[in-house]
């Protein structure tokens, strides 16, 4: 039986060439999430409302928007069944920011948030609401 002779270098090579495949198949493979809704709301103790994937929806917060000092978040969503809220900021990295809002009584959905100081002094937030999977983005800034 005849020997190939292959070079030494060809097995690493083919390797990390299916290795490259792979990942990249993955990433082509995963299905695409639809951008975020971006609503601007001027006032998120007064409240704002959007339509979201079809669905009216209202938010807001009960509270002072102040870093380290609770606020309450709230929702409402008919027929919702899961809604989570996190917080970034645009170009930096906060940490793991990531509620679940709760039905109360009337059926709004609420979670209590604290957010963390942000060291660079910055007071301009990004919160998104995912309610059953669609996203809606909410910029806001916190008071001193």
């Amino acid at each position: 039986m005849a020997k190939l002779n292959l070079p030494r270098w060809l097995a690493p090579v083919l390797v990390i060439l299916l290795i490259a495949g792979v990942v990249a198949a993955s990433r082509f493979m995963q299905p695409r999430e639809a951008p975020a809704l971006a609503l601007v709301c001027p006032n998120l103790q007064a409240g704002c409302a959007a339509r979201l994937d079809g669905r009216a929806v209202e938010l807001g917060v009960d509270g002072e928007l102040k870093v380290l000092s609770p606020f309450e978040v709230w929702l409402k969503a008919p027929d919702a069944k899961t809604v989570q809220a996190s917080f970034t900021m645009v170009g930096m990295d906060m940490g793991f920011n990531l509620y679940t809002l709760r039905p109360d009584a009337s059926g709004a959905f609420r979670a209590r948030i604290t957010l963390p100081v942000c060291v660079s002094g910055r007071r301009d937030w990004v919160m998104t609401l995912r309610v059953d999977g669609k996203a809606l983005t909410v910029p806001f800034v916190t008071q001193l």
